[in-house]
């Protein structure tokens, strides 16, 4: 017996399991979602210096390119 009906088989069923179908409405979906549930405190976590880090970063980002922007147009009015 032949590898390659097995095979296609197989890799049929796979795709025929994967398919996507309409997620089932839960309890939660139902009801309002701001109104009807307080809301909690937001806990520190073990990445939350990490996070900071990274805004940190984004504002150093920031100030280098506003620099390199002022630099620019100071080599431009030069140039002129």
């Amino acid at each position: 017996m032949s590898t390659k009906p097995w095979l296609a088989l197989t890799a049929v069923l796979f795709v025929w399991g994967c398919g996507s179908s309409t997620p089932p409405v839960s309890e939660t979906a139902k009801r309002p979602a701001d109104a009807a549930q307080p809301k909690t405190e937001r806990r520190e976590t073990v990445f939350d210096p990490w996070i900071g880090t990274i805004e940190r970063a984004k504002g150093v980002q920031n100030t280098v390119d506003e620099q390199a922007a002022e630099q620019r147009r100071k080599i431009d009015e030069a140039a002129r």
